[in-house]
């Protein structure tokens, strides 16, 4: 009886070794390979947060004054992956570096496009109505026209009021009581399920111009119709690229953002002070940076020379307008050959020299249309609009600014110089280096596991295509 229990208690030391060790070596690699899983995401994920906190601390007044994110390449450090960083990697090398530079022509480019690019539509109509003179139609449209436009909800309730279909005192009053009334109920019997129904409807004739039905699809319901509305939009700035777009882009980010010799504008004998499109008052910023669209144009640094010659070109350019038009109107002409033939009379009775009439003509004729070129230049300069072409030459009347003239300057230079140009601006109101783009590389130690031998990079930009 005593040898069978030794014998049992023996399988059973058998079965602790052969069976319970490897398993638990088989655990222990688990949890050691589980262990250095977790350890990696612990890295990647202090990268992260280390690569958001450095793009967190981009120049608020850069972005103010220019509308360009830039993190500042001298504040880049890794406090906070030095914190969040596992102990594994703790004595691993960590370098955060500028990846891309913020004015570097390509990503320059690619942050004026994104801001531009969707207040294009709106600054063109605004500068079609401000041409012509034509209303916009917003002071016209009354309540009525206003509910026409917006329509009902399924179902047939109106979304409309009815202090807002009629102004107040245009019905009976024993008529506006039942009749809000029954607005009031039409309106209770719209669920939030036919509200919601309306706006995915919406959000899908828009995914199918941006191709992100998909994406829309994919979204939790309760969020699906405003981020399906962020994404179209996104999309919508980000491409596609074509060259006028961009180009056009370029010009009224200078018009938006950058000082010019003109600070105020002058209408019906009132002063009204200019400001970018960041609300800063353009008479102050110019203080600090004078005349920066017209050092853009001519591509010099010296403010006052850039002025002297921006004015130049604007008198010859409305002085050949107006040449145009007094050589196109027969009575002015007529009229100045009458001058030009008295002027010969008299200058051959003085001295015996006969000069062609004609020739007298036309430089009579030039003498009044620099003269009249340098009066539109001066009512330019102090802020007021004129016409863009004579009323001998075009009845519509046509009005143009200072701003309006530098934008057709803008438009010819090369894209390549504009923009180089644009980034000599920044970097002379903004001297020191700036990042649009940061990346952080991590070489791990020898034996800390780390997976990729030659280390870790990961990258964040502000311009992402």
């Amino acid at each position: 009886m005593v040898v069978n229990i030794q014998r049992r208690r023996g399988a059973l030391s058998l079965l602790l070794i052969v069976i319970i060790l490897p398993l638990l070596l088989v655990f222990a690699t688990g949890l050691a390979i589980a262990r250095r899983f977790n350890d990696e995401a612990g890295l990647v994920r202090a990268m992260r947060q280390q690569l958001s906190a450095s793009l967190a601390t981009y120049d608020p007044d850069l972005y103010q004054q220019f509308g360009v994110f830039g993190v500042p390449v001298a504040s880049l450090e890794t406090s906070v992956y030095q914190v969040l960083v596992p102990d594994r990697f703790a004595t691993s090398a960590a370098v955060l570096s500028a990846h891309t530079g913020m004015l570097e022509p390509s990503a320059l480019g690619r942050q004026i496009a994104r801001t531009m690019k969707l207040r294009l539509p709106v600054l063109w109509l605004d500068q079609i109505f401000r041409l012509t003179g034509l209303p916009d139609g917003s002071e016209g449209l009354d309540q009525k026209d206003l509910a026409q436009i917006i329509g009902t909800w399924p179902g047939g309730g109106a979304i409309a009021s009815a202090d807002s279909v009629l102004p107040e005192g245009a019905m009976p009053e024993a008529l506006a009581g039942p009749l809000s009334d029954l607005v009031r109920e039409s309106l209770e019997q719209v669920t939030e399920e036919d509200k919601l129904e309306v706006l995915e409807d919406l959000l899908d004739r828009l995914g199918d111009l941006a191709g992100q039905r998909a994406v829309i699809a994919a979204l939790p319901e309760a969020s699906r119709w405003l981020s399906g509305l962020t994404g179209w939009m996104d999309a919508l700035a980000a491409g596609p690229q074509a060259p006028l777009v961009q180009k056009a882009g370029l010009t009224e980010y200078c018009l938006a953002y950058l000082t010019a010799a003109v600070t105020i504008r002058q209408e019906d004998g009132k002063s009204e002070p200019l400001q970018t499109i960041s609300g800063l008052d353009l008479k102050d910023l110019a203080q600090v940076r004078p005349a920066e669209i017209e050092r853009i144009i001519t591509g010099t640094e010296d403010p006052d020379a850039a002025r002297r010659r921006v004015k130049t070109v604007l008198i010859a350019a409305r002085s050949l307008v107006h040449l145009t038009a007094i050589l196109a109107d027969t009575e002015e002409l007529a009229l100045l050959r009458a001058q030009a033939v008295t002027l010969v009379a008299i200058l051959a009775g003085a001295t015996g020299i006969v000069l062609e009439p004609e020739s007298i003509t036309y430089v009579l004729a030039l003498g009044q249309a620099i003269f009249r070129g340098n009066e539109d230049v001066t009512d330019l300069l102090a802020g007021q609009a004129i016409r863009l072409i004579p009323p001998s030459l075009l009845d519509q009347a046509l009005v143009v600014s200072y701003a309006d003239h530098l934008r057709l300057m803008l438009l010819i230079l090369p894209t390549d110089t504009l923009l180089e140009r644009i980034g000599t601006c920044i970097r002379r109101s903004f001297p020191q280096d700036y990042a649009v783009a940061i990346q952080f590389h991590v070489q791990a130690p020898p034996g800390s596991g780390l997976a990729l031998k030659s280390g870790l990079v990961m990258e964040l930009s502000y311009a992402l295509e």
